[in-house]
């Protein structure tokens, strides 16, 4: 593993980018779901 460095790189990479994508996907809809839910106790 230690000959490949570079494959170490996109593996920590593609973990960083997956862990944020799935983050703001969680905040996003978290948001989402509040203001859905707050034009519905409007109404």
């Amino acid at each position: 593993m230690e000959a490949t460095p570079n494959l170490d790189w996109l593996l920590g990479g593609l973990a960083i980018a997956i862990l944020l994508g799935g983050m703001a996907m969680l905040l996003s809809g978290v948001s989402g779901m509040d203001e859905a839910s707050g034009k519905a106790k409007k109404k």
